[in-house]
């Protein structure tokens, strides 16, 4: 059996990221994205099902093949100081974990970054699971 990869290590540069939430065109933390680099390749949304809680900010829960398969964006991450930055805002490894997810982008079926929400605070029952987050959705100024 492998060791697990190391929580903490940064995803290669020109890796990609599905966002499904604030760092979205119209969130209010779009603007990681549009520093240094970040391509944005299209919508795209999830190959698989899961949960998508909005509380005071959305919550991707890994809870397979309940929810929806979550629509958002995808990025090109050109380097590691971006991965910094969204690991900082996500709390990664904390309160949220990166994970590869595959990913649908029009025709095409990619591996793309995804955060999970990973506290156990939030029933996955206490709220409705959403498709997508609302664009334009200010977020979590709190952050």
């Amino acid at each position: 059996m492998s060791p697990s990869p190391d929580p903490r290590e940064l995803p290669p540069d020109r890796s990609l990221l599905f966002v499904y939430g604030t760092l979205q065109r119209g969130g209010c933390y779009h603007d990681l994205l549009k520093s240094g680099g970040p391509a944005f390749l299209g919508s795209g949304r999830l190959c698989s099902r899961y949960p998508l809680l909005l509380t005071r900010y959305p919550c991707l829960l890994d809870l397979p093949d309940r929810g929806f398969r979550v629509r958002g964006e995808v990025y090109r991450i050109a380097r590691s100081t971006n991965w910094l930055a969204i690991d900082e805002l996500e709390d990664h490894p904390n309160e949220y974990r990166r994970r590869l997810e595959p990913v649908e982008v029009g025709m095409q079926r990619l591996e793309a970054w995804t955060y999970f929400y990973i506290r156990n605070d939030l029933p996955p029952d206490s709220l409705p699971a959403v498709e997508s987050f609302p664009a334009g959705k200010p977020g979590r100024p709190d952050r």
